[in-house]
């Protein structure tokens, strides 16, 4: 149970962080997938684990998204 809290949590949080400190778009989901994919072995994880991950890692895009536009219009 806890290893499906953690695939959930973790990659909105790694994109959350890096989103917060690289000012990009993009940056932050490459390095989150390679951290997710190398660093926790996560093709070889559980189905389940893997899907868990895969929509969190798009929710924590998302969000990171709005993180983004909000940094992008205190800029200007």
């Amino acid at each position: 149970m806890l290893e499906y809290v953690f695939a959930a949590l973790l990659p909105v949080f790694l994109l959350l962080l890096f989103n917060r400190v690289l000012f990009s778009k993009y940056v932050p989901l490459g390095i989150t997938i390679l951290i997710l994919v190398f660093g926790f072995d996560g093709l070889h994880q559980p189905l389940p684990l893997q899907i868990i991950g895969g929509l969190f890692t798009i929710v924590g895009f998302f969000l990171g998204l709005k993180i983004h536009n909000k940094q992008r219009r205190k800029v200007k």
